[in-house]
């Protein structure tokens, strides 16, 4: 069977791609808190010969202080570049400002690094976001194996390594593996969803205290996004070894009931940091039926990825690394770097599927 389905973004969401927007490929409108990615061969072709002569003179410095330069020459080529556009904390802006100040070798490195910005998943041809398929199948399976963890013996599951797990409750190796029947497309943009930069804060659950060096920023798709997919479920052929079946139905309930759990823990984190959660009442009357709650991407959190149960949380303490059920710091998408309050901040990866 084939469903399409809907996949509406309910807070801000990361899908790490390997790849990044580099400082020599954007620069930074500050008037407008606004990057601009242009195509840097594009840009070149289009200078007067003497700007040429100038950008190649910078280019050949070998020294840091090159890299500066350059952010100094886009600045003043400001009206001749054209690209895609993306909102930015205004934070960051006065940063990229202060770097172009910069004289000290290690600092302008140091500077140049913060700019090095992770993107979230996209379409290569049309530069739009994407939420591929693996990322929600991978979070379907990691709600679907924790419901038949509770219907075994966990204390015997405890002594085995998480594949172990994995093989005997889902009834063998890749090939008897009924995951394998699973198909999901990748998910595209409904309509045209424009992607923002915010700063992804760690923030401790029991302290009102964020790990300020772990602040940078990280391309988001926003929360309020649309995008379309379909799952399709396939029937084994005879004698493919395949045991254990996946039903449509019982494969989202599983996911709901893994997903909803930890996010009504969220709802009552939020009463002690105050940070933002979606408002989901415009599914409530189709829950279970029709929409059923999902995390995925990047920050989703250590209990969206293991079993509850099963537990085996790392957590650094002041007595070393320690092995714990649930996690003591939670991601947060920030519009500061170090803010205040966390009451503009939202957790990543919360998104609801729609079965259409």
């Amino acid at each position: 069977m084939n469903y399409e389905i809907k996949l509406h973004t309910l807070t801000p969401v990361h899908i790490g791609c390997d790849d990044s927007y580099t400082p020599v490929e954007f620069i930074i409108d500050t008037d407008r808190n606004t990057l601009i990615q242009f195509d840097l061969f594009e840009f070149i072709e289009n200078l007067s010969p003497e700007e040429w002569q100038e950008f190649n003179s910078i280019a050949s410095n070998p020294s840091p202080i090159a890299l500066v330069h350059i952010y100094r020459f886009y600045s003043k080529m400001k009206g001749k570049i054209k690209g895609r556009e993306l909102p930015i904390p205004n934070e960051l802006s006065k940063r990229y400002t202060e770097v172009k100040q910069l004289k000290n070798d290690r600092d302008m490195l140091k500077g140049f690094n913060e700019f090095e910005i992770p993107r979230t998943f996209y379409n290569p041809y049309t530069l739009e976001p994407i939420v591929p398929g693996s990322s929600i199948k991978g979070s379907l399976r990691t709600a679907f194996v924790e419901a038949l963890i509770k219907e075994h013996d966990r204390n015997r599951l405890e002594r085995k390594e998480y594949n172990q797990i994995e093989e005997e409750l889902l009834g063998g190796k890749m090939q008897k593996d009924p995951f394998r029947l699973l198909k999901i497309s990748d998910f595209e943009p409904e309509n045209s969803v424009k992607t923002k930069i915010l700063y992804q804060i760690n923030v401790r659950k029991e302290r009102e205290t964020s790990r300020e060096s772990l602040s940078i920023p990280i391309e988001v798709i926003p929360e309020g996004a649309l995008f379309r997919g379909t799952i399709k479920i396939e029937s084994p052929i005879e004698g493919s070894g395949i045991r254990k079946s996946i039903e449509f139905k019982d494969l989202l309930l599983k996911s709901h009931s893994h997903y909803a759990k930890i996010f009504n823990k969220e709802i009552d984190l939020r009463k002690i940091k105050n940070f933002k959660l979606p408002n989901i009442t415009q599914f409530r009357d189709g829950l279970k039926e029709k929409y059923f709650i999902l995390r995925i991407g990047k920050h989703s959190g250590a209990e969206a990825v293991t079993w509850e149960g099963l537990r085996k949380i790392r957590v650094r303490t002041r007595e070393g690394i320690q092995r714990r059920s649930e996690s003591t710091t939670i991601w947060l998408a920030s519009q500061e770097k170090k803010p205040k309050s966390f009451i503009n901040a939202m957790p990543f990866g919360w998104v609801m599927l729609e079965v259409c």
